[in-house]
């Protein structure tokens, strides 16, 4: 995992998500790219002054946030990063992180609480569409290093990638857990989780089997990761994703909403 991209909300103050990304970056010797979006300048209605005052302004606030990546560069390698990027766009997050996202192994947003549909949807675009992502909650209370990650696989497809997208983490984490559904409601001809990670040089210190299903599993999902003091939830996300519409699953939903810790999610 060489390339880390993090959505910026704002150009001016660094989020929390943006210092995970940065101690994370350090932590694995990985490139940082900071991105922020601005968004698109649609022409005003009123008078022409107003228009014109409102264009005047919406062109230098575009300026401050390129300029801004000077000082995202000071920062960054303040933390230990040695090679960063800092990026502007304009229009749409999701297209801008699905886009950038293509160019990297991992992207990084500031995940919320999802109870905003603004949160929410942006997580899903960009999660499904394709891209292995880490969502970062407000309540945060992980290091941006992976010390103990937790993998929550339940044989489908999803679950599987998340795990594949996760082995350089894992494989630098000090302890890596297993939660894995009943072998009886996974799908068929699913591949071996503990066989995959082993394979990979991935130590699995403890294998736990999750019994519910959805919301019930979601809590034990969250359960297990706040008794065994994890900082990583490594699972895939179920989701639809069509024209106009793009949602999570319940699941995946659920555990996003309550996690006080970082997840990573691949679809």
């Amino acid at each position: 995992m060489r390339d880390i991209v993090v959505h910026s909300p704002d150009y001016r103050t660094l989020h929390d998500s943006v210092r995970y990304a940065a101690q994370l970056a350090a932590s694995i010797q990985a490139s940082l790219t900071g991105l922020f979006i601005a968004p698109s300048s649609a022409t005003p209605h009123g008078p022409a002054r107003l228009a014109a005052e409102m264009a005047a302004y919406a062109q230098d606030n575009l300026q401050q946030a390129m300029l801004a990546g000077r000082d995202f560069a000071t920062w960054a390698g303040q933390l230990g990063v040695g090679r960063t990027l800092w990026q502007v766009a304009i229009g749409q997050a999701s297209d801008a992180l699905a886009m950038i996202g293509d160019w990297h192994d991992l992207v990084i947003l500031q995940g919320r609480s999802l109870r905003s549909f603004a949160a929410e949807s942006l997580v899903a675009e960009v999660v499904l569409s394709g891209a292995a992502c880490i969502a970062v909650p407000d309540a945060n209370y992980a290091p941006g290093r992976v010390v103990h990650a937790m993998v929550a696989w339940n044989g489908s497809a999803a679950s599987s990638r998340a795990l594949h997208a996760a082995v350089p983490l894992l494989k630098i984490a000090k302890v890596v857990s297993l939660l894995q559904q009943n072998p009886a409601r996974s799908v068929g001809n699913a591949p071996d989780a503990l066989a995959h990670l082993r394979r990979h040089g991935v130590p699995v210190a403890a294998i736990e089997t999750v019994t519910g299903a959805e919301e019930e599993a979601s809590e034990q999902v969250l359960a297990y990761a706040r008794d065994t003091r994890a900082d990583l939830i490594v699972m895939g996300a179920s989701g639809r994703r069509r024209p106009g519409e793009t949602s999570l699953g319940s699941t995946t939903r659920a555990v996003l909403a309550r996690s006080q810790l970082p997840v990573l999610l691949k679809g």
